[in-house]
């Protein structure tokens, strides 16, 4: 398997962990801080595969740290090109979550840190749009592969779209609602379901 298959059964756990401990909320700081590992090793990965001499290592023996290796990033685009725009934007975005999950680790008076279910979908998405627009059509080839990421991604889709439109749970519950446990059961003809996505929105 190749490194990115590996990194997109991670994400797809990371996921799971998110989905599995919605209920009660206790494992959304978790998953909020593997995304933000997952950003850094998505990022290590695209210069590597730029350049497979490419090192995390300074000339001094020093590790690069994570502003480091994003600058390495956006020095494979092209200064004005629409690509570069997207992953400083992302970047932007990227560097406040890590500041944010440091700030948790270095400073005790933040161990009471809230993350909320919001934080946690944007941060995945954003991190599924960040390799899709550094990897291409080779992540959108793993992320169909990858045990059921596909199918996480639609539904972290849906409830971003539900921060703005709160009646998108409620129709995807009801469909849900009628699903089958046991597919073998299932009538011939079922009525499937269809989810229209862009980059940003689900109808």
């Amino acid at each position: 398997m190749s490194q990115l298959t590996y990194l997109m059964d991670e994400i797809c756990a990371g996921v799971e962990i998110y989905y599995t401990g919605r209920q009660g909320g206790q494992y959304l700081k978790t998953a909020f801080i593997l995304c933000d590992d997952y950003t850094e090793l998505t990022s290590k990965l695209f210069l590597l595969k730029r350049n497979p001499s490419w090192s995390d290592t300074k000339p001094n023996g020093r590790f690069k740290n994570y502003h480091d290796i994003q600058n390495d990033v956006k020095a494979q685009f092209a200064v004005g090109t629409a690509e570069l725009a997207q992953v400083q934007a992302l970047h932007t975005n990227m560097k406040s979550r890590r500041d944010r999950r440091n700030d948790f680790f270095h400073s005790t008076h933040l161990l009471d840190l809230s993350v909320t279910p919001r934080n946690c979908v944007e941060a995945f998405l954003e991190l599924l749009d960040y390799g899709e627009l550094l990897f291409t059509s080779d992540w959108a080839t793993e992320l169909r592969a990858s045990r059921n990421l596909d199918s996480l991604a639609i539904f972290l889709r849906l409830e971003q779209k539900s921060f703005s439109d709160p009646s998108v749970m409620y129709r995807v519950n009801d469909i849900l609602r009628e699903w089958k446990c046991n597919v073998q059961t299932l009538p011939r003809g079922r009525k499937g379901v269809h989810v229209a996505t862009t980059r940003k929105t689900c109808i």
